[in-house]
């Protein structure tokens, strides 16, 4: 798949992009698809095109540059140890959304701030 084409794709540390989840289900917000990979420990997110700027700065965030490749199993299927999770409607996530997300469970894991809200 090639970024920058139909969505924009940022990579997440798990345990920020975990912590990140907990805060979007706990505000209510809607998850698009992401992919997991146990090896990297890490995970990747499909943005809205044009947005991923949005999510420049936190540390653990990394964004891919248009034209980039996501190699990625197809949906339902394991491979090199990624597997797609998809949540519900397949929207995508809102960069936004997921940037104050990203925030909060930064301020979390710091230990400078309440759990979810």
């Amino acid at each position: 798949m090639t970024i920058g084409i139909h969505w924009d794709l940022v990579q997440l540390d798990f345990t920020l992009a975990t912590a990140a989840i907990a805060q979007l289900k706990a505000r209510k917000r809607h998850i698009g698809p992401y992919l997991m990979g146990g090896v990297e420990h890490a995970m990747w997110w499909l943005l809205p095109l044009g947005s991923s700027h949005r999510l420049m700065g936190p540390p653990g965030v990394v964004r891919h540059p248009k034209g980039a490749e996501l190699l990625a199993p197809p949906p339902g299927k394991y491979q090199g140890d990624r597997v797609w999770v998809l949540p519900g409607v397949p929207a995508l996530t809102s960069a936004g959304e997921l940037r104050e997300a990203i925030d909060a469970a930064l301020l979390q894991l710091a230990g400078r701030a309440a759990p979810c809200p």
